[in-house]
């Protein structure tokens, strides 16, 4: 099999949720044959090629082919357009004007390109929407990070249009799923962030995590002052934000398990955004006691206890404080959360599942011919 991904931006090393969905995608195509990368090294998008990158990912059988190498040199005006809508809407402060047709991502690639490198493949992946109405000679497959239109303004018509064009549409949030399905969009792949299970020992320290993203610091101000007589560990760019007795900062962290080997008791406090939380499903892989507030954990399956959900601060600190005196609740909220992540969440069930959707839209270019 032969399948080309157009990706907006390096996908390593994957620090983040966005680069972390592309490697699970990437790793899939290059297991099912040969996979050339199409991206760009500089804006509009493009970033992060490093030459180190560019090793690396050849190193690991990945053609990559940039735009600027293979384009003319000619000035082209929807692009300008576009950089010029990044710079103002930026200086506006108008970040939520980056929905589904703006132009500085909607020009960013040139449709004939895209067309040519297709012309030989057996499947084309593209990540995000903004060029999923790009048409190409051979099956489409479109991965989405977001549904953009569920938070940025303007192109929901275009964003469902172009959506439809394609064989078939990966997302990783289950709401997001049944939204696209409601707009007439019925050939769709739920595929959660893929996390391992991780066997850690219990603890009695009360955890949370997450980045320095606007999304989490309404957390943290919805949460409030911590819990003066145990403080929470917080881990990552949100430490920076936790001030007060009631939390110890912990801050930046290597290994990804860190935070669950060390605190048996996880909090979340985040539910705007977009998506699935990549830490609500590491929590749960990790086998951890979860105390949410509610709409927390979206985008995956109802929890049916596998979760505390709780509606206020108050409420929070008060489960927390009592998971943390009761070993008892606190190791059968344990392994409910193990249960739940084996139920829904197993890497290898959702690894099968993924590849076997994109082995049977690329095998629709067999039958056409």
């Amino acid at each position: 099999m032969k399948s080309v991904i157009l990706l907006p931006y390096c996908p390593i090393p994957a620090d983040h949720g966005g680069k972390s969905e592309m490697w699970k995608v990437l790793q899939i195509l290059r297991g099912l044959g040969e996979c050339t990368i199409l991206s760009a090294r500089t804006r509009p998008v493009g970033m992060g090629w490093s030459p180190a990158a560019i090793a690396e990912l050849e190193k690991q059988g990945f053609r990559i082919r940039f735009r600027e190498d293979e384009e003319s040199r000619r000035v082209r005006p929807l692009r300008a357009l576009g950089m010029l809508y990044a710079v103002a809407c930026k200086a506006l402060g108008m970040e939520k004007a980056f929905g589904h047709s703006n132009p500085y991502h909607r020009f960013a690639f040139d449709p004939p390109w895209i067309a040519r490198h297709t012309e030989s493949a057996n499947l084309a992946v593209f990540v995000y929407s903004f060029w999923a109405g790009i048409p190409t000679r051979c099956p489409k497959v479109v991965c989405l990070l977001d549904v953009w239109s569920d938070f940025m303004w303007g192109g929901s018509a275009a964003e469902t249009r172009d959506l439809k064009s394609a064989e078939l549409v990966v997302v990783i949030s289950q709401q997001e799923e049944e939204r696209l399905r409601a707009r007439g969009i019925r050939q769709t792949l739920w595929s959660p962030p893929f996390v391992e299970a991780a066997q850690l020992p219990d603890s009695d320290r009360i955890g949370m995590v997450g980045s320095a993203n606007a999304f989490n610091r309404e957390g943290l101000r919805w949460f409030g002052d911590g819990i003066p007589e145990s403080p929470i560990r917080v881990y990552g760019g949100l430490a920076a934000h936790a001030t007060g007795a009631g939390f110890e900062v912990v801050g930046r962290y290597e290994d990804h398990l860190t935070p669950y080997r060390e605190c048996g008791i996880v909090l979340m406090t985040t539910v705007e955004g977009m998506g699935v939380q990549i830490k609500t499903i590491e929590a749960l892989a990790a086998g951890r006691a979860i105390v949410a507030r509610r709409g927390a954990m979206r985008g995956i399956p109802p929890g049916r206890g596998a979760w505390i959900e709780v509606d206020t601060p108050a409420e929070m600190r008060a489960v927390a404080r009592r998971l943390q005196r009761d070993a008892q609740e606190r190791a059968q909220q344990m392994k409910a959360a193990r249960a739940y992540f084996d139920e829904h969440l197993r890497v290898d069930h959702l690894r099968a599942e993924l590849e076997a959707a994109l082995s049977s839209v690329a095998g629709q270019a067999t039958a056409r011919s």
